[in-house]
């Protein structure tokens, strides 16, 4: 079915009176996905054109730059509650206009079929050709087979969200105490083998449109993005096996309740950070560190100290294992800034605290030499 018809079916039956633009913004709004961020941007398909240009879409098709914008943006899950949302008579009316391209349509699935066909109407004005029926039922059989083989260590190495550039979606929902799967295994380079380093798990939306879509530089993006997945997997491995000391909770706890008035008089010069940060070479980390330290570090060493004396904690075994946790990760040439973030994320997996405390503990054990040896001239 042509957009322009499709369109002018649905502004009859769901516009509410709103003219052509004004509809036209709806359903772009109610299409795409888009962050709060970008609300009224250039970036925001509802602000999409002028009231002119909108008129002309309406008529001639969406445009193709239009459509590639929007492709893997689409929401169709919201196209089907909004239709949904209207009654059972409305919706029967709208589905007989529409018996002529889908004698099976009725008021219970019209809701379905007209986001499936605003979806197929995007991804062909983007230059994305359908799958025939023959293609699609060997793909389907595909599919399943990777799922079957693949799929848990994809859920794991995505911690279950779609890893597609800018999508994010859940894999794994649970409602009601049940939990439901919404996700497919694509191939990456889809010329080459199906194993694990050529493949991802996606959103089934994200997924769908991918199989259509031939682009080198979309398929080179994907690729640098599986990459860090599966370092970021290895690095967890690697900590995983070593120990950390749970009294780290309690310090980061007491850290998360500090205020500004215990640190005012409790700042720190952090002089030494040069020695293991270069500010030319790993200018990110060392001014986060820099910052950290400068602010936090006094408090944190009064705490350790208070807490290794009441034996809530052992200071030097907090030390030896986050040195083990630094030495390991340096042998296996991993960066400073690689090594920071890793060592953070096995604290925040140990404490289940909020990031941001764990970066700053990191940060105290840089500047006491636990993590980071200094820099040699």
């Amino acid at each position: 079915m042509e957009f322009k018809t499709l369109f002018q079916i649905l502004k009859k039956h769901l516009a509410d009176g709103y003219d052509v633009p004004h509809f036209f913004r709806d359903l772009m709004a109610m299409l795409t996905e888009v962050t709060e961020e970008e609300w009224g941007t250039s970036k925001d398909p509802s602000q999409a054109g002028r009231d002119k240009s909108l008129r002309s879409y309406a008529k001639r098709g969406l445009p193709k730059k239009l459509a590639q914008t929007i492709v893997y943006r689409l929401t169709p899950e919201n196209v089907v509650d909004s239709i949904n949302s209207h009654g059972e008579t409305q919706r029967r009316l709208l589905a007989e206009d529409l018996e002529g391209y889908d004698p099976d349509i009725n008021a219970d699935n019209v809701a379905e079929k007209v986001a499936a066909w605003l979806v197929e109407i995007v991804q062909v004005s983007a230059g994305l050709v359908p799958q025939d029926e023959l293609t699609k039922q060997k793909q389907q059989q595909l599919d399943a087979q990777l799922k079957s083989k693949y799929g848990d260590y994809l859920l794991a190495e995505e911690e279950n969200h779609c890893a597609f550039p800018g999508c994010g979606r859940e894999l794994v929902l649970t409602k009601d105490g049940r939990i439901s799967y919404a996700y497919e295994v694509s191939l990456i380079d889809k010329v080459a083998p199906a194993v694990p380093d050529n493949l991802l798990a996606m959103c089934p939306q994200c997924h769908a449109t991918y199989l259509l879509d031939s682009n080198k530089k979309l398929c080179k993006e994907l690729q640098e993005t599986k990459k860090v997945l599966a370092t970021h997997r290895q690095n967890v491995h690697m900590l995983d096996d070593l120990p950390l000391e749970k009294g780290i909770v309690s310090v980061i706890t007491r850290i998360a309740k500090l205020n500004e008035k215990d640190l005012a008089d409790a700042s720190l010069d952090p002089k030494e950070i040069k020695q293991k940060l270069d500010p030319t070479k790993d200018t990110a980390i060392y001014y986060a560190v820099n910052n950290y330290v400068g602010v936090y570090f006094v408090r944190i060493r009064e705490i350790m100290m208070n807490l290794d004396k009441r034996s809530v904690i052992d200071y030097e075994e907090i030390q030896d294992q986050m040195h083990a946790l630094y030495r390991r990760l340096k042998k296996a040439k991993k960066t400073r800034l690689e090594i920071f973030n890793e060592i953070t994320n096995k604290v925040h997996r140990v404490s289940l605290q909020d990031e941001i405390y764990c970066q700053i503990v990191v940060a105290y054990f840089v500047q006491s030499c636990e993590v980071f040896d200094a820099i040699t001239e």
